[in-house]
């Protein structure tokens, strides 16, 4: 397989592909094809969704390896009010990586197990692999293989971080219901403004322990939008918490909720709270972890391997070790010149560095087929 012009042939046409979450119809039908056509078993609408898997079977007793790539956009408004869909996260990127891979495994054949692909939708939405996992997509699999390209200033081409520890992240968001009334007479209402503001503080003086990066920022608080001589009797909040260990995240989301429901009884008001989207902290296993970046070193030397870093961004992939623990899960970090950012409608990034990802995904997975339990 020349493995450059694999990718220069794919991954424009993954990227023109590009479509939002659960919307991914198109880039499905794409991959299912693709896939298809190498001799994999490929099951669509997974779950109801546009997520599909596809097996190859060595037909000998083994261990089942996942590798999972995203397949999703974003959105970004144009001036004209329209959204124009774009792959500024890499997840077309990690689609041209994981078809890659499964094409380089087909033509080399498996010692034994099984590969299961994963093309999972709505990543950036935290919904796409809890979609899989509810419709049974990795109950059969003992290891799964996650990556995602990283900006410049983590990775450079020639680089793989062997274990992203991505962060723990909640979105949360409350509603304080006041009384209105006259500003003239503002002893016959409940302000919700003034519940919300001793809210905003509340939380501000809350403390965590920072070696795990606990912080909670509240991110929005909209009031008031009437007329300037009337009490307000309605505010909308919300909060961003993150933390590097998922049981901090527990008690910070508690400490959340106390805060908004209280805090409002005191001032007279009526308040609830409630998560709006979430994604578990990453949880490595050691052992994969080596094996990892021992795969990385032989293939990129030892200065093309980062042992592990740590981001405060949210992934979830990182559901999938949460809810089966039994799973040994690696999440690697691709090396490309990544520039600006992550997120930014001008990403752009080294597409040869993909070749990187692909043959350490390729050999890692043939490593772990070859492992004795």
């Amino acid at each position: 397989m020349d493995i450059q012009a694999y990718i220069n042939e794919v991954w424009p046409k993954l990227h023109a592909l590009a479509e939002p979450a659960f919307k991914e119809v198109r880039t499905a039908a794409f991959l299912a094809d693709f896939l298809r056509k190498l001799g994999y078993d490929v099951t669509e609408n997974v779950g109801n969704t546009t997520a599909l898997t596809a097996v190859l079977d060595s037909g000998k007793p083994g261990p089942t390896v996942a590798v999972r790539t995203d397949m999703d956009c974003l959105l970004f408004k144009n001036e004209d009010g329209s959204l124009a869909p774009i792959h500024a996260c890499g997840h077309d990127a990690h689609m041209t990586i994981a078809l890659g891979v499964a094409k380089l495994l087909q033509e080399q054949g498996l010692a034994c197990g099984r590969v299961k692909i994963l093309c999972q939708p709505a990543e950036e939405i935290g919904r796409g692999a809890l979609a899989m996992l509810e419709a049974g997509a990795l109950d059969d699999v003992q290891y799964a293989l996650g990556y995602h390209v990283m900006p410049k200033d983590m990775a450079r081409s020639g680089q793989i971080i062997a274990q992203i520890n991505w962060t723990a992240c909640t979105l949360m968001e409350g509603e304080i219901r006041g009384l209105a009334a006259h500003g003239s007479q503002p002893h016959l209402g409940v302000n919700a403004i003034d519940a919300g503001a001793a809210i905003v503080n509340a939380i501000n003086a809350l403390h965590s322990n920072p070696l795990l990066g606990g912080s909670i920022k509240t991110t929005r608080f909209m009031g008031g939008a009437g007329s300037l001589n009337a009490i307000c009797d309605k505010v909308s909040i919300g909060f961003d918490l993150r933390s590097t260990s998922n049981a901090e995240m527990l008690v910070l989301r508690r400490k959340v909720e106390d805060i908004v429901v209280n805090t409002a009884k005191v001032y007279g008001a009526e308040a609830d709270c409630h998560i709006v989207g979430t994604c578990p902290a990453a949880e490595a296993d050691p052992s994969l972890l080596a094996l990892t970046q021992e795969v990385i070193s032989a293939e990129l030397g030892a200065g093309g391997l980062i042992p592990a870093a740590n981001i405060t961004v949210g992934e979830d992939f990182n559901f999938f070790k949460q809810e089966r623990p039994q799973l040994k899960t690696a999440s690697l970090g691709i090396g490309c010149d990544l520039e600006p950012r992550l997120h930014d409608r001008d990403m752009h990034f080294d597409h040869s560095a993909l070749a990187n990802a692909i043959n350490v995904l390729t050999n890692l997975t043939q490593r772990i087929l070859c492992v004795k339990p």
